[in-house]
């Protein structure tokens, strides 16, 4: 069948129907998720498309879910997560009486709950800091709430912690302790379009910004250095880089560790 729609005029349409701002994504990797969706969903032409995301909910629901990748691990890259647990944290709390931790595009959970269980192995009081977690997919923060996970998602963590902080209830299924579970809240957020609350000390944003065009990229760094405190911390992902720190009144750390200057 004829495509009745270019692409560029899909994503426009599309953008406005789910008001997302798919402009900051790279645009093939926009391109590749839709069609494989389609082909998932035996759709022949985007306008069959656009028609199903319009009318039906649950696609609607499936599209943003298939549009935004959600995999993520415990411990993921420990070597950034032991600097993270060495370095930065304690600096954190030697200087502030209270740490507020943004845990950006948060996936499926894993890592906003690291930085939970690396914070009680410290033996800091939950009263010394809070923990957010934001996801544009809503599917995935119930998955998050939930804190169920396979042994995949738990290889990099230490059997102690393993044994300490999770209890098997399935085959091959491990459920969070409660008491990590409610030191995490987790809310909705599309980091390309809402405003950001104000007062960070740690932001983590990891592996999202491989999915967004430089200028995509350069307006949510400019965004989150503005909500950061002075001295706060942007942790990206191993392969992300801010080509010009300063630019945004930002200097390098170490690996993908930022810090704001004033």
């Amino acid at each position: 069948m004829k495509d009745e729609l270019d692409f560029t005029t899909f994503k426009n349409l599309v953008s406005r129907e789910l008001d997302l701002r798919l402009d900051s994504y790279k645009l093939n990797r926009v391109e590749r998720r839709v069609y494989s969706l389609m082909r998932r969903h035996d759709l022949t032409s985007l306008q069959e498309c656009l028609h199903q995301i319009k009318k039906d909910s649950t696609f609607r629901e499936a599209f943003i879910k298939h549009f935004t990748i959600n995999t993520s691990e415990f411990y993921r890259n420990p070597t950034s997560f032991g600097y993270l647990e060495e370095n930065v944290l304690p600096s954190l709390f030697q200087r502030l009486s209270k740490v507020n931790i943004w845990s950006a595009a948060c996936s499926n959970g894993a890592e906003p709950y690291t930085v939970a269980i690396i914070l009680e192995e410290q033996g800091i009081s939950p009263q010394k800091y809070r923990i957010l977690a934001t996801d544009i997919d809503r599917f995935i923060l119930d998955i998050a709430r939930e804190g169920i996970y396979s042994s995949q998602s738990l290889l990099r963590l230490d059997k102690k912690l393993v044994k300490k902080y999770f209890t098997m209830v399935g085959e091959d299924q491990f459920q969070l302790n409660p008491e990590i579970k409610k030191l995490v809240q987790f809310k909705y957020q599309d980091l390309l379009k809402e405003e950001f609350t104000t007062g960070w000390d740690l932001i983590i944003c990891r592996n999202f910004f491989i999915y967004l065009t430089k200028e995509g990229k350069e307006t949510l760094t400019r965004r989150f250095a503005s909500v950061l405190n002075k001295e706060g911390i942007l942790f990206l992902g191993n392969t992300e880089f801010l080509m010009d720190p300063a630019s945004f009144n930002m200097k390098k750390l170490a690996g993908s560790f930022y810090q704001k200057l004033s």
